[in-house]
């Protein structure tokens, strides 16, 4: 019989070893909502959107398809499968991080693991676009096509110096201010026909 010093050392190998091989097997997917967003903003994030690593996280198989990944998803987080929309990240010029690109329903059919970016490691980070009628309740998410981009807009009172989040809105890139200026209005909850600054931050 080997000596018990050997045995354990077999046995710490056979560990890291079936540790390493789920490592490989496995991935992160960070899941952010609007709710992150909404208790981040003017509190511990300014310019960008939100802190990846303060958000609900799922570590599963990289070969999980990304249907099967949004019936995860519902029942973590209680969002209905057919009110679920992901956007993937991306980091601009100005290093701020933003949700640039939808799935498509041919990418919700491939593995997770498919859309891991070079130089992420095994993390993903998706956003989860959903949207909610007055009372709370979910709704269709807005029909999007080719052109279209996810804004989202933070609201700055001058009076009280206070910085919030007041939602996303899908809109035309070729749109303009004044075309959806009602709509920015009616999410900061002014008057239909305010007058108010806009800025891009680019």
């Amino acid at each position: 019989m080997a000596p018990p010093v050997i045995l354990q050392n077999v046995g710490n190998n056979r560990e890291r070893k079936a540790n390493a091989e789920q490592a490989q097997s496995t991935m992160t997917i960070r899941v952010s909502r609007d709710e992150d967003i909404r208790s981040q903003i003017g509190k511990t994030r300014y310019f960008d959107l939100v802190d990846h690593d303060k958000v609900t996280s799922f570590r599963v198989p990289k070969q999980l398809s990304v249907n099967l990944f949004k019936e995860i998803v519902a029942e973590e987080l209680g969002i209905p499968v057919q009110f679920q929309r992901f956007w993937l990240w991306a980091r601009r010029q100005n290093g701020t991080y933003r949700p640039f690109q939808v799935l498509t329903s041919s990418e919700e059919n491939q593995p997770v693991g498919a859309k891991l970016i070079k130089g992420n490691g095994a993390k993903l980070d998706l956003f989860i676009e959903s949207h909610n009628s007055a009372d709370l309740s979910f709704v269709p998410l807005p029909s999007k096509v080719i052109g279209d981009i996810l804004l989202f807009i933070k609201l700055y009172q001058p009076e009280s110096d206070e910085l919030s989040y007041v939602g996303k809105l899908l809109v035309k890139s070729s749109s303009k201010p004044a075309e959806v200026v009602t709509r920015l209005n009616e999410m900061a909850g002014y008057a239909l026909d305010e007058k108010i600054d806009l800025y891009e931050i680019s």
